[in-house]
């Protein structure tokens, strides 16, 4: 056998291979300086990630075209490999939440997931057609897969060292919430759209009421919580047993997702809905967040995954068709409707419904939460699932979305650094909303606590119940009706201790029963 007959000449293994190639040198190269790109330029992984991607594909190098390497089934490949990105992520948002967050804030997530959504589908309908003279109905459809706000995108903006130090936390929890909750709210519009398109009015109206709303979205919704709360049940009875070890409680976030993806995607059901709410039933009780707090496993994985993604995308930009003069492909239309979309699809509906969304207290929030609607991964998901499962045409609505993807991508994810909020910034989601309530405990837990005032038991080994590293635990002291702490914390045996003459700082991380649950660094 000569040495090179397992060198592949196939042109789909070859670019496979080639593909490989250039995702992990990337990748390696990327985290060499991910810290530099992200924290001192201020620059969103994506947009290095589709760079990337532009680089590697037809544009330039041609050493990777989904369309050449996948042919006739590059709209099916790219629509499943985005359905398992994006589920996963839509648990991860709901996951990350605080404790009961749907429940605080159900008025703030109603408004972005149905009013501002159904404002955005509309108004970006209107600048389509507008812009770009296609029918009307065309325009929805084409309209409704950019209507989302893409979790991929919205993770890459709301967290970070410059998110966290100038962007208010009850700001990236909303957006997070928002990104996880209305990428499954994207199909009822679409499908919308595709019924007017192919039914008469009265019938598009009634099928799609107990098709999508109900069967999709309603039954998605209660089917996702009950099987995360009988997992979650399931799961801490494998804890509490010892039957589970430590790696396999840190996959089974992921590995739940990909359940849930399965089973609603086999049904026909809204899969990203049901992974966003299984998420968040899963981490309601903060038991879950509790076990994975020490590891980063999951975060390496969705930046594997999401590097992977934004790679993938450039290099499969349509860039031929973008200029092609039919069905109103003109670059300089293309552009207009970008411009559109970006400035008049979300701010003005925002700004304007901003007074019935609790979770946002002024204008300058209110601004910030209008302008970072990326869209991405999601649209471009409702895109191919459009010219797969709906036989409409892939022009102009892949051009379309991927122009538009294209613009946020590189708008959204380059104006980060151009905001600073840190004067109405806080740190945890309790003391916000405590404050929003007009409760004056937290100012005086902060007081008391980390000032040390004569009033303050002091911080003693046996309040300390949680490690989270050789330099950081998390205390639990008891506190009374002015945020003084008053008494031991019987929470269980101590993990660590910490000499009383060290010095001790932190912040406050979650509240709940009377208890403050504070995040402590303890320094020689």
């Amino acid at each position: 056998m000569a040495w090179d007959d397992l060198i592949p000449v196939e042109s789909g293994v070859y670019d496979t291979h080639v593909m490989f190639l250039a995702l992990g040198g990337f990748i390696t190269l990327f985290s060499l300086v991910s810290l530099v790109v992200k924290d001192r330029l201020f620059m969103s992984e994506a947009v290095v990630a589709l760079v990337v991607g532009i680089i590697i594909g037809p544009l330039v190098a041609n050493v990777f075209d989904p369309s050449r390497t996948f042919g006739d089934s590059v709209h099916t490949v790219t629509l499943e490999f985005l359905r398992f990105i994006i589920a996963i992520q839509c648990m991860a948002c709901g996951v990350d939440l605080p404790g009961s967050y749907i429940q605080r804030e159900w008025l703030s997530l109603v408004m972005f997931c149905l009013p501002i959504m159904a404002t955005k589908w509309i108004v970006a309908a209107l600048g389509i057609f507008m812009i770009m003279g296609l029918p009307f109905l065309d325009c929805l459809v084409i309209a409704a897969c950019i209507t989302p706000t893409d979790p991929v995108l919205a993770n890459s903006i709301v967290k970070g060292k410059f998110a966290e130090k100038h962007v208010p936390l009850n700001v990236r929890l909303i957006l997070s919430a928002e990104s996880g909750a209305n990428d499954g709210f994207g199909t009822p519009f679409l499908l919308f759209a595709i019924y007017l398109k192919h039914l008469p009015p009265a019938l598009a109206v009634g099928t799609w009421i107990w098709k999508v709303v109900l069967y999709q979205v309603v039954l998605s919704g209660i089917a996702g919580g009950f099987i995360s709360y009988v997992a979650k049940r399931l799961l801490k009875t494998a804890v509490r047993r010892d039957w589970i070890d430590k790696e396999s409680i840190l996959s089974f976030a992921i590995a739940f997702a990909l359940l849930i993806m399965g089973i609603f995607s086999l049904i026909g059901s809204d899969d990203f809905f049901a992974a966003f709410i299984a998420g968040n039933v899963l981490a309601w009780d903060q038991w879950f967040n509790e076990r994975i707090v020490h590891s980063s496993f999951q975060e390496v994985i969705d930046a594997l995954l999401n590097l992977t993604l934004f790679v993938f995308v450039g290099s499969s930009i349509p860039w031929s068709s973008f200029n092609s003069g039919t069905d109103g492909l003109d670059i300089w239309r293309l552009v207009l409707v970008a411009l559109w979309v970006l400035f008049l699809r979300r701010v003005p509906v925002v700004m304007a419904l901003s007074r019935w969304i609790p979770a946002l207290k002024d204008s300058k929030e209110a601004f910030f939460a209008g302008w970072f609607g990326p869209i991405g991964a999601g649209s471009i998901f409702y895109a191919h699932l459009a010219v797969v499962y709906m036989e409409f045409p892939a022009s102009p609505i892949i051009p379309v979305v991927y122009f538009i993807v294209l613009a946020s991508v590189v708008v959204h994810g380059g104006s980060v650094p151009l905001f600073d909020m840190s004067l109405s910034r806080t740190t945890t989601y309790t003391m916000w909303d405590l404050k929003r309530r007009g409760l004056g405990a937290v100012p005086a837990i902060t007081a008391g606590i980390f000032n040390r005032t004569p009033k303050q038991k002091p911080v003693t080994a046996d309040d300390i119940v949680v490690v989270r590293g050789p330099d950081m635990v998390a205390v639990k002291i008891e506190v009374d009706a002015d945020g003084v702490a008053v008494g031991d914390y019987d929470g269980g045996l101590p993990l660590h201790t910490v000499e009383s003459d060290r010095t001790q700082t932190g912040e406050i991380i979650d509240e709940r029963d009377g208890d403050a649950i504070i995040e402590l660094r303890v320094h020689d």
